[in-house]
């Protein structure tokens, strides 16, 4: 189990205490059953502490004898608990649910984690959860590669989630190049985005217009007594922008065009595996060249795609990022030489 990242190692700790409700663990059994390396153990012992701690010890107990820890499964009689604020919860359940397939390594361990913490809750709490989750799915999105995710993560995508479902504003305390700004926000959806999170919102001063905030750079969130009235043509116009990359680079209405791209053959297994947006389509060319045709804004996000694939690229059409392209090689060469 080497060279995994923290997240990953603690999905799997958290799955072989979980998925054995009868055993107790040390931490010297956890790393010799997950093959974790010696050098690794106070990493362990941290996550185990984390574990435990999470939700006042909700999910695993923890057990001393003389100097030695026991963890063991807090589960085994989920029927018989009772959750006094099982909300906080199920929101954190939903997030996982939602996002565990763009974490190839450790979603069949999350999935089935998931469904044996589902299965073994009451049945008024069983249909709570499937009734959140109906109302918040569509409200997670998610393009690109995963994010990496802070240590205090969870609370704040608890807050978030329950703003979200709640109507109710969010008081943030944001950080910016020059300083760290406090006001109020209308958090519409949170958005997996190219290894970050986002959550986007409705802006108070400019009708109708929307915005991103990165989670990363959210230093405090909490509730605000303030609710909102969701727009759905306003949740509609954020999902057209994400989709297109305009909630992140561009302007309110994304202006799409038609895009055609002729990149070397070598490059098409690349490009199947990380396609730039959902409309991209790929065609045999000319020789061993590949077609690429997609409907995108002509934006900056577009051009920095483009420009990764260096040599093995040209842009056929819109005339316009032909331009922009010219524009910046002439750039290269004056800079350059």
């Amino acid at each position: 189990m080497a060279d995994v990242t923290r997240g990953e190692r603690t999905v799997r700790l958290f799955a072989q205490v979980i998925s054995n409700p009868t055993k107790k663990y040390t931490v010297a059994d956890l790393m010799e059953l997950l093959d974790i390396p010696e050098s690794e153990r106070r990493n362990v012992q941290r996550d185990m502490r984390f574990l435990s701690e999470m939700d006042a010890g909700r999910y695993i107990l923890q057990e001393s004898v003389g100097r030695t820890y026991y963890y063991s499964s807090a589960l085994q009689n989920a029927d018989r608990l009772l959750f006094p604020n099982f909300e906080n919860t199920m929101l954190h359940f939903v997030f996982l649910r939602r996002i565990a397939n763009i974490y190839p390594a450790t979603s069949e361990i999350v999935t089935q984690l998931l469904e044996r913490i589902e299965n073994s809750l009451p049945p008024k709490e069983k249909k709570s959860i499937r009734q959140l989750g109906e109302e918040l799915n569509s409200k997670i999105l998610f393009m690109g590669t995963p994010p990496d995710f802070e240590e205090d993560s969870s609370e704040k995508i608890r807050v978030i989630l329950q703003a979200i479902h709640d109507h109710r504003k969010i008081e943030v305390e944001y950080i910016t190049e020059n300083s760290c700004k406090k006001s109020t926000r209308i958090p519409l959806m949170i958005i997996v985005y190219e290894n970050d999170l986002y959550v986007g919102c409705e802006s108070e001063k400019m009708v109708e217009h929307t915005y991103t905030l990165k989670f990363r750079r959210i230093k405090t969130v909490k509730l605000s007594k303030q609710t909102f009235v969701e727009k759905p043509l306003v949740v509609d116009k954020l999902r057209r922008q994400v989709v297109s990359g305009a909630a992140f680079m561009s302007g309110q209405e994304p202006k799409l065009e038609n895009v055609e791209i002729e990149f070397d053959g070598h490059v098409k297994l690349f490009l199947e595996e990380n396609p730039f947006n959902r409309s991209m389509r790929i065609y045999n060319g000319r020789g061993d060249k590949i077609l690429v045709k997609l409907k995108a804004e002509n934006n900056q996000m577009l051009f920095n795609w483009v420009v990764s694939f260096s040599d093995v690229a040209r842009v056929i059409k819109p005339a316009a990022l032909k331009q922009k392209l010219s524009k910046y090689a002439d750039y290269l060469k004056k800079i350059y030489g």
